[in-house]
C-alpha cells in the first residue's frame, strides 16, 4: 500500500527533501534513534497516510497541515534473532526547519 513512498524515501537516503503531512495523533510502533542534537521525535503522517518518524530541535507545535523539510535517514533494527524487530529498515527524517501551512 505505502511501496511508493518507501521507495521515495530509500531512493533519496542521505538528501535533503520537503514533505508535507501532519502530527500524527495515532502512534505507530517505529524503530527510534538517538539524534543529540535533535532530541524531539515527531510521529508524522504523510499526505498518503504513511507515518515516520521526525527528529527536531524544538518540538513541533502545528496543529494541523505543516510542511518539514530534513534529511532522510536510514534506522535498522537489532539484528538479534530474539528481536521482533529483526532486520527491518525504516526511514526517518532529521527535520532543519517547518512551517505551518
Amino acid at each position: 500500500m505505502y511501496k511508493a513512498t518507501r521507495d521515495f524515501l530509500k531512493q533519496n537516503e542521505g538528501k535533503v527533501i520537503s514533505i508535507k503531512g501532519k502530527i500524527s495523533k495515532s502512534i505507530w510502533q517505529h524503530i527510534q534513534a538517538l539524534i543529540t542534537s535533535h532530541p524531539h521525535i515527531n510521529y508524522f503522517e504523510l499526505e498518503d497516510g504513511f507515518q515516520i518518524l521526525v527528529y527536531s530541535k524544538n518540538q513541533v507545535d502545528c496543529n494541523d497541515i505543516l510542511e518539514i523539510t530534513g534529511r532522510i535517514i536510514k534506522v535498522e533494527g537489532s539484528k538479534d534473532i530474539n528481536s521482533k524487530a529483526y532486520e527491518h529498515t525504516e526511514y526517518h527524517i532529521i527535520a532543519d526547519s517547518w512551517k505551518c501551512l
